[in-house]
């Protein structure tokens, strides 16, 4: 009788233990996703914000076609990056065109002094300002989900349930170090 209570005691706390550990992974991942669903929010302003700069940037450099079409195409790459990893290589082919764009703004002084011009350079500051701080959010809330995947006990029914870590989502190393070049000179 004292063997059988023991088993069914043992037993009971170990199913508590797998609901629990089960939990903490669904949450865990819906946490992360909700953090990658903001990133994905800030990517979105910022693209959205690009065809404002290449349109207005057009308005002064009509003949700079090849820099249009390099910003163009990275933001349509941009936008459709599904995965944190996909976005990262996006990102850094859009911010290097960008850089392109905002070299042609350099060689026009009327272009500089446009109010508009000014506005969607700070509206872009802010912008960087903001993914970079939902990328850190993420990161660190894919981290926390990717411990909890590999790490014992938890690591036993994250593999059981096919649970997959979660990617970051990494810049190359020269946008990290280079940042876009805004002038409001």
């Amino acid at each position: 009788m004292i063997a059988a209570s023991v088993v069914l005691l043992l037993g009971g706390v170990i199913v508590i233990w797998y609901i629990a550990a089960y939990n903490g992974l669904i949450s865990a991942r819906n946490r992360a996703e909700q953090g990658w669903a903001d990133v994905k929010v800030e990517l979105k302003r910022r693209l959205n914000l690009v065809d404002n700069l290449v349109e207005t940037v057009q308005g002064y450099a009509r003949h700079e076609k090849e820099t249009f079409s390099a910003v163009v195409q990275a933001r349509q790459q941009a936008a459709s990056a599904g995965t944190a990893d996909q976005a990262g290589a996006a990102e850094g082919l859009l911010t290097r065109s960008l850089r392109g764009l905002f070299a042609v703004a350099e060689d026009y002084p009327d272009l500089k002094a446009d109010g508009r011009f000014g506005d969607l350079q700070a509206q872009l500051v802010e912008i960087e300002d903001r993914i970079a701080g939902r990328r850190t959010v993420y990161n660190q809330q894919a981290k926390d989900f990717r411990d909890r995947c590999q790490t014992f006990p938890s690591a036993v029914v994250a593999n059981l349930h096919s649970f997959a870590p979660l990617p970051f989502f990494d810049l190359p190393d020269e946008q990290l170090t280079t940042p876009p070049k805004v002038s409001f000179q």
